[in-house]
């Protein structure tokens, strides 16, 4: 009876071990506006590791520290109606601001991402999440929400990449970049 109730209990305190780790896991959804965001890694379509902090301090590509996100996919019907504008908007901001595609899809490859880039003429930069950690990290439920993330990985916006033809993202950013607060700092999603 004394090993049976001591199994019992070291199976209990594993469990209570794991759903500790696994609430840790899970307490990466409040990365909402306002708070800080960890040092996250990706791929970019070439396969290369990247990070957070090194996309941040990529003088070249992105002088002011500040990093877009919307999430993306090659399949997705909604993200159809963000193709062009998330692909202006990058090539606007090229060298200032870092505007990526972020496809946290399992499955997508970068071949077949790389194809509808071309076909479509996209000139985005794409990374690549095939766990789906990072929407796991912004609570992300659907395709084409957009997170912003300051120089000092605070998020100052998270939500609807456009609403209509009004550009939401592209709002957000010159309010980031002007050391302000977005007037808009979280909307509905949409996807």
């Amino acid at each position: 009876m004394a090993k049976r109730l001591t199994s019992v209990m070291a199976g209990v305190a594993i469990l209570i071990t794991n759903m500790s780790i696994l609430a840790k896991d899970t307490d990466i959804k409040s990365h909402h506006v306002g708070e800080q965001v960890p040092n996250f890694e990706v791929r970019t379509l070439k396969g290369r590791k990247t990070t957070l902090q090194t996309i941040q301090s990529d003088k070249k590509s992105n002088s002011s520290g500040v990093t877009v996100l919307t999430f993306w996919c090659s399949f997705c019907g909604s993200c159809r109606m963000v193709d062009k504008p998330l692909s202006e908007l990058a090539q606007k901001y090229e060298g200032k601001v870092a505007v990526l595609a972020l496809d946290s899809s399992i499955g997508e490859d970068a071949k077949t991402i790389s194809k509808v880039l071309k076909e479509k003429n996209l000139k985005m930069p794409v990374l690549l999440d095939a766990k789906g950690r990072l929407a796991d990290l912004f609570g992300a439920k659907m395709t084409t929400t957009t997170v912003i993330i300051d120089a000092n990985s605070v998020v100052q916006y998270w939500g609807q990449f456009q609403q209509g033809d009004y550009g939401l993202a592209e709002e957000a950013i010159e309010a980031v970049l002007a050391g302000k607060k977005p007037p808009h700092d979280h909307t509905q999603e949409r996807g």
